[in-house]
């Protein structure tokens, strides 16, 4: 139930995300991409498997369900985020809607722990805004100097 819970919101997050317009080049989307994942799955790994601060599922489909979360919806969620914050406006509205990004990662970890993908056992709720702020300061930046890399290379 969890895996068909996950795949369809991020069939639905897919879809959206591609038939709606885009303010990121497609190598800054491939960037970012990467940079999440990266960022995501170390992070994960080391507090998962080496800490215990996470149990994981035993059965298959949980594994696949946070492979899906892990590789596909985070990185999509972050990835919209900063393309939506490329829209006109104050340069401050993205760190104004910050706040609402990293409710929804948090929201979609917990529904992940109440579905039992995987379960806390030393793992408190502020942790998790802390997680996502520092994941989403560690992606920025990167971001930044990829995007000035890339104009000044593009002419």
């Amino acid at each position: 139930m969890a895996f068909s819970i996950f795949f369809s919101i991020t069939v639905i997050m897919n879809i959206s995300y591609a038939v709606s317009k885009k303010n990121l080049h497609l190598f800054e989307i491939i960037f970012i991409w990467m940079v999440v994942s990266i960022i995501h799955h170390n992070f994960m790994s080391i507090f998962a498997l080496n800490m215990g601060m996470f149990d994981f599922g035993k059965q298959p489909t949980h594994y696949w369900t946070m492979a899906l979360i892990r590789v596909f919806l985070v990185p999509l969620l972050i990835i919209w985020y900063l393309d939506r914050s490329l829209e006109g406006g104050h340069p401050y509205k993205k760190w104004a809607w910050l706040p609402v990004g990293i409710s929804i990662l948090v929201g979609i970890e917990y529904l992940a722990n109440a579905l039992n993908v995987y379960n806390f056992n030393q793992w408190k709720l502020w942790w998790s805004f802390a997680e996502w702020f520092v994941i989403f300061l560690l992606v920025n930046y990167p971001w930044i100097w990829y995007r000035k890399l890339l104009r000044k290379e593009m002419g």
